[in-house]
């Protein structure tokens, strides 16, 4: 712990001028110095007999204490962020806007978001813990300098969200554009600038009477409850499997239809009535085991739809595919 220099000079002079370190520390409690800084600060002096004081080297933890409340800064926003971008992601599903089409692919990229709370979550719970019992045996580690910067810097960037968040309900609400969704969304942004707030306050408790929690519990749960429906929405792992899957017989769907059109097997102006579409692959390597799947069907004499079986039909998005329960084509024309 860095020990404040006025504190160090005072205990210097006092030494210097005869009283004894009982009598020092006895004075220095009237003036509410914690029992951890009075003992490290008088560690720090020495009063050999016929000698004035004299300091004792002593080992700054600056540089640690800067490494910790860093991580602590870094991962806190990591997980706040996070959060509310799955928050914002359940209100978009609960409340949807009537004139923006539903994309499966933006909760599919959710998964980002849910990895960094499944990674950060447990980081932040154990840090701030750590903090806890190290604050709770040493109260002046809540006025270290590095916790003191670090807290008004998110102060004042949760303060300045709630201004911008107040200043654009108000603007929304004098232009008529106040939509409940918009109302459910700032009223998230606001909790989640209270949170910061009450977290970064010297005690990080909620600023409940009846029931003072810690503002990290309140954080943590609304973590939780967004990775959970997150992975209500999403799908977990074996979601992403299927997905992945399809995705792979699209690529083989679009690239055979694409060798149709060189096949040098094939009259393109009269297509045949039943094609292998593997014998048209000029490289076949690049393409998956699903490829031999995909079913060739003659539309007209220089129309063809190549199709396939999906597993998660909801995900499939793109340009010129037609979708059909579980069957996925591509229909092209020759010329």
């Amino acid at each position: 712990m860095q020990i404040p220099p006025e504190l160090s000079h005072y205990i210097r002079d006092a030494l210097q001028s005869g009283q004894s370190k009982d009598e020092i520390a006895k004075t220095l409690r009237t003036a509410d110095w914690t029992e951890t800084e009075i003992d490290t600060a008088l560690a720090g002096w020495g009063k050999p007999d016929g000698a004035g004081a004299i300091p004792h080297p002593m080992r700054s933890s600056t540089a640690r204490d800067a490494l910790f409340y860093a991580l602590l800064f870094v991962v806190f926003a990591m997980v706040a962020g996070n959060t509310l971008t799955l928050l914002f992601a359940q209100i978009n599903l609960w409340l949807p806007d009537p004139d923006e089409p539903a994309r499966y692919s933006r909760l599919a990229g959710l998964r980002w978001s849910m990895a960094a709370l499944i990674v950060f979550g447990p980081v932040f719970w154990w840090i701030d813990r750590t903090d806890r019992r190290a604050t709770a045996t040493d109260p002046a580690r809540r006025h270290g300098t590095m916790r003191r910067w670090l807290s008004a810097i998110a102060m004042l960037i949760a303060v300045i969200t709630l201004l911008g968040d107040a200043l654009y309900l108000i603007y929304s609400w004098l232009d008529g554009q106040i939509t409940l969704r918009f109302l459910v969304k700032s009223a998230t942004v606001a909790l989640m600038a209270l949170i910061v707030l009450a977290y970064f306050r010297e005690d990080r408790d909620l600023p409940l009477p009846l029931l003072p929690l810690p503002a990290a519990w309140g954080l943590i749960a609304l973590a939780v409850v967004a990775l959970g429906l997150a992975f209500r929405a999403v799908g977990g792992p074996a979601q992403g499997q299927m997905e992945q899957r399809d995705q792979w017989r699209l690529s083989d769907l679009r690239n055979l239809s694409e060798e149709i059109h060189m096949c040098p097997g094939i009259d393109q102006n009269d297509l045949p009535e039943t094609l292998e579409p593997m014998t048209c692959a000029s490289n076949p390597a690049r393409l998956t085991g699903f490829a031999s799947s995909i079913t060739y069907t003659r539309v007209g004499p220089t129309e063809y739809a190549l199709c396939t079986e999906v597993e998660f039909p909801p995900a499939i998005e793109g340009y010129g595919l037609r979708i059909d329960g579980n069957t996925v084509c591509i229909q092209h024309r020759t010329n």
